[in-house]
């Protein structure tokens, strides 16, 4: 399964990056109308578990048949809950065609994979929703997956031009890079050459997350780190982090997100850590009293997380876990009350946004507030104030290999009984700062490459990645300034005074910078570098 597993994001790879044929060009159609594309889970007919066959035709599907302003596909989630409202007896031509008029589709793909002994046979159709039109359909049956994955790549490519009227070309993007802190020319910036970083000492623990602040009250800040079950606390005099104490909470919790920040106004940072045991959430957060840290709530049930909000400062934020294992109902603002945080107000933000990968800035510096997120496909969005969609990335950002896995997911009707537990991923934080001191807020994000797998519930493997520095410019996030490739796993990273000396910085943490032993007995280690803004 694993060997399978690597050989369809070898495929993906390949789909993903390479150029659409461009044959004879006949007329194409409005050129105004955007086209919406909605994607049934494909059926599966098999003794195995092929969910990643799934989730790699989706993915192919998905990256392929969208065209900016002009083909969009619609959100998995939306079809997933039409298909669980309708649930059809068999999901056929009728079936697909009343989800796709659910969700307001004008096309619907909809097809089924069937593997008996070595051989895999697919069968997948376009259906017209809004026009009378012949499906367009696709079948075939091989030795393997490869040329099954080669038909789904080409049935991709013949579903925009049966939309449009033409292919389309797209292709991957290509620039300079040079220092370790890059510059768009594009802009009218030069790169700042031989911009470089210092790098930490090796540790020989998987960081996790990553954030900085005064959790001593001494008026200086700390590195905070943490591992899957660890929290580390160190002290950094631009040379060398030295540990300052090391807070054990126990091999049973797995830890999710790491927040820093003085919530209460006391003077002393709160640690906030989001932690599953097994299949529930056991959140907490300690603080610095009389020379120990101390937990000062417990959790249980929600995610925390940080946001910086642009007006009121760094606020606390929850949101409940469901009976599926799953984020569930409306974010709140946890609020200090008596020694303790409690839940306070709703957050305003669009129903079944998570709280992950969250952010809200003013984008424009005109005091309009827009909410920035990623969604469950790893795009950057942009929001109005009023909940709509002004912007939203081709490329994915925020990618992590940080997850939980759950037993509580409820099976849909297209997902087997005895699948394996459910993995649940949650994305990169995404800061925003006023680098430059214009006034305008810059958005911070990280990309990571994968070696292996993309969304895939059960393979990610990343072997570089980079922080990316995105500013509006009239109609959308563009890149401002980039790190140079940094080897390894991104896992967290920050932007503030880790050193102490009055100026920000751009903290990393990387798994993989470096490894211990060689060939198939090496072992990752985690690595912190600190890069200079100025």
């Amino acid at each position: 399964m694993k060997f399978k597993g690597i050989l369809i994001c070898l495929f993906l790879t390949l789909f993903l990056t390479l150029p659409l044929s461009s044959p004879s060009i006949p007329q194409t159609r409005d050129a105004t109308k955007v086209y919406k594309v909605a994607v049934l889970p494909f059926l599966i007919h098999s003794q195995e578990n092929l969910d990643y066959l799934r989730e790699g035709i989706y993915d192919i599907l998905m990256s392929r048949i969208t065209q900016e302003g002009r083909i969009v596909v619609i959100e998995r989630s939306q079809v997933e809950r039409a298909l669980y409202e309708e649930r059809p007896m068999r999901l056929d031509e009728a079936a697909a065609t009343k989800i796709g008029t659910r969700v307001g589709a004008d096309y619907i793909v909809l097809g089924s994979l069937t593997k008996i002994g070595n051989y895999i046979s697919l069968d997948a159709r376009l259906i017209s929703i809004t026009e009378e039109k012949p499906p367009l359909g696709v079948y075939t049956q091989h030795k393997g997956i490869d040329d099954v994955m080669v038909k789904i790549g080409e049935f991709a490519q013949d579903i925009g031009y049966k939309i449009l009227g033409r292919r389309a070309t797209a292709g991957r993007p290509t620039g300079p890079r040079s220092a370790f802190i890059q510059r768009e020319e594009r802009i009218g910036r030069i790169g700042p050459e031989g911009v470089g970083y210092k790098k930490s000492q090796s540790f020989n623990f998987e960081i996790k997350g990553l954030d900085i602040g005064d959790v001593d009250g001494d008026k200086k800040n700390e590195v905070v780190v943490m591992d899957p079950h660890n929290l580390y606390i160190f002290k950094y005099d631009g040379e060398k982090l030295n540990l300052f104490q090391k807070i054990e909470i126990g091999y049973q919790h797995n830890f999710l997100s790491l927040d820093v920040r003085d919530i209460n106004r006391n003077g002393f940072a709160e640690i906030i850590v989001t932690s599953v045991v097994e299949d529930n959430l056991q959140s907490f957060i300690l603080e610095f009293e009389q020379g120990k840290f101390r937990k000062i709530n417990e959790k249980a049930g929600w995610y925390l997380r940080v946001l910086e909000h642009p007006k009121d400062g760094p606020i606390l934020m929850g949101q409940k876990m469901g009976s599926d294992g799953v984020f569930i109902g409306s974010i709140y603002q946890f609020v200090w009350k008596k020694k303790s945080f409690e839940r306070g107000p709703k957050m305003p933000f669009p129903k079944e946004t998570i709280l992950f990968g969250l952010t809200m800035a003013d984008l424009r510096g005109d005091g309009k507030i827009h909410t920035i997120l990623f969604d469950q496909l790893e795009r950057l969005i942009v929001l109005s104030p009023d909940g709509k969609q002004l912007w939203k990335s081709s490329e994915r950002y925020g990618g992590t290999n940080n997850f939980y896995e759950t037993t509580k997911k409820k099976p849909e009707a297209y997902r087997p009984v005895d699948a394996p537990p459910f993995r649940v991923y949650i994305p990169g934080r995404i800061l925003v700062k006023d680098l430059d001191g214009d006034g305008i807020p810059e958005i911070i994000v990280n990309k990571n490459e994968f070696k292996t797998g993309t969304l895939f519930e059960k393979l990610r493997s990343y072997e570089k990645g980079e922080i990316l520095n995105l500013v509006w410019e009239e109609n959308g996030l563009v890149t401002n300034w980039k790190t140079k490739d940094i080897k390894g796993y991104i896992a967290d990273y920050q932007i503030r005074d880790a050193e102490n000396i009055g100026e920000d910085e751009l903290i990393v943490a990387v798994v993989g910078y470096e490894k211990e032993g060689t060939g198939i007995f090496s072992k990752d280690r985690s690595n912190i570098l600190f890069f200079k803004l100025n």
